[in-house]
């Protein structure tokens, strides 16, 4: 990892032209010395956490599926029967665990938080585990469930605030929904990411996230703002940009 004032690298689910959420993403992350591997999570309807990112699941021969209106087992029945590969959490933990990295999971929905919970206790895994994908509410309602994990404060693009010159009241309205919801810090898409934005976060004591960044140039910039972390589909052409 790079030092100083190097960003964090994130690897996306489906890094390095991998497959989404599945082993093989996560190891092309960890492969490409990535501090942090993100994954994808949805919830069946009886609360247990699917490696996935759209609400429906779609396999061979058959209609989809919307996951949460399904049960664990009734989404493994059918992954079997139309060729889909799932991936357990559990797996995953362990993978990213023993390598000291950081797992990020991007939360689509809350219907697996008792779950989460109970497999980050049990393991021991609240210094492994970081939670982004989360508004304002949903940020809440994980801090309340999952006491000890840190949770960022999702922010989306959003050009109407930029067109209507609200883009400062922006930043000080954002900081300050982060310090009320009690979160860890900020997970921006990169387009409404600015030096403003992360000299005002950090008087706040707040790092700034940015996702998804692809392009070398965009990359750079990020770097030069200051940003704590950098999601990329390319984690190891990130790491060298940084090296």
């Amino acid at each position: 990892m790079g030092e100083g004032r190097n960003p964090l690298v994130t690897a996306h689910s489906g890094c390095e032209g991998s497959k989404k959420n599945s082993l093989a993403s996560v190891m092309a992350g960890l492969q490409a010395n990535a501090d942090i591997v993100e994954i994808d999570i949805r919830s069946s309807r009886d609360g247990v956490p699917i490696l996935h990112h759209d609400p429906s699941l779609q396999g061979t021969g058959e209609p989809p599926i919307v996951l949460s209106d399904h049960t664990y087992t009734e989404i493994v029945a059918y992954a079997h029967r139309t060729g889909v590969e799932l991936t357990s959490l559990e797996s995953v933990m362990e993978l990213v665990s023993e390598r000291d990295r950081i797992l990020n999971l991007d939360m689509k929905d809350t219907g697996s938080v008792g779950y989460i919970k109970r497999l980050v206790e049990v393991n021991g895994l609240k210094d492994s585990i970081i939670i982004s994908g989360c508004g304002y509410d949903r940020a809440k309602e994980v801090i309340d469930s999952l006491v000890g994990v840190q949770v960022l404060l999702n922010a989306y693009h959003d050009p109407l605030i930029v067109d209507a010159g609200q883009y400062t009241a922006f930043v000080h309205t954002l900081c300050q929904q982060v310090i009320e919801v009690g979160s860890c810090g900020i997970n921006i898409e990169y387009t409404m990411s600015s030096e403003q934005l992360v000299l005002h976060a950090k008087k706040r004591f707040i790092p700034v996230s940015v996702w998804t960044v692809d392009d070398e140039r965009d990359m750079q910039q990020m770097a030069s703002h200051g940003v704590f972390s950098i999601t990329t589909h390319h984690p190891r052409r990130l790491r060298q940009l940084l090296d």
